[in-house]
């Protein structure tokens, strides 16, 4: 009895602590995010929305805009805070509805042919919990975007 006892205790405290250390791991990336985006909040051109995402317009574009249904076709770049690209695409379509929070805000502001640069905060990307190997918790991502067209 004592030993199934001490053996859930084990598990328990491990199912706290893990996790646990594992954020720890990211809180030194964590803080680099949150200050870079406190350095470049007024960055020049730059406006930003209620829910934290910031976007520049580089090029407006023409007719349509894109809704969170709408299938689009973007060339794009995104990078981290350090710099480093993490991915980029030249005339990738998909549903825009089945992308981050940062994308679904951001592109419908687009109209076909516009260019955009986003500063997407973690909480409109992958947050704490990221799907990509090449992109940390708490990531903020910069995405160079053109809107090449949108249906």
């Amino acid at each position: 009895m004592k030993r199934t006892a001490l053996f859930s205790f084990f598990v328990l405290m491990l199912t706290i602590i893990l996790p646990a250390c594992r954020e720890d791991v990211f809180m030194d990336w964590k803080l680099k995010n949150a200050t870079w985006l406190e350095a470049h909040k007024s960055d020049s051109g730059f406006v930003t929305t209620s829910s934290g995402l910031m976007y520049k317009v580089i090029h407006q574009g023409e007719q349509r805009y894109p809704n969170v249904n709408s299938t689009v076709v973007v060339t794009y770049k995104g990078t981290l805070v350090d710099g480093s690209t993490f991915d980029s695409g030249t005339k990738v379509g998909f549903v825009l509805s089945q992308t981050i929070a940062g994308w679904k805000e951001g592109i419908p502001k687009m109209q076909d042919g516009g260019h955009y640069i986003f500063y997407i905060p973690s909480q409109l990307a992958y947050d704490k919990i990221s799907t990509n190997a090449d992109i940390p918790p708490y990531s903020t991502l910069i995405f160079d975007v053109t809107l090449v067209k949108s249906y």
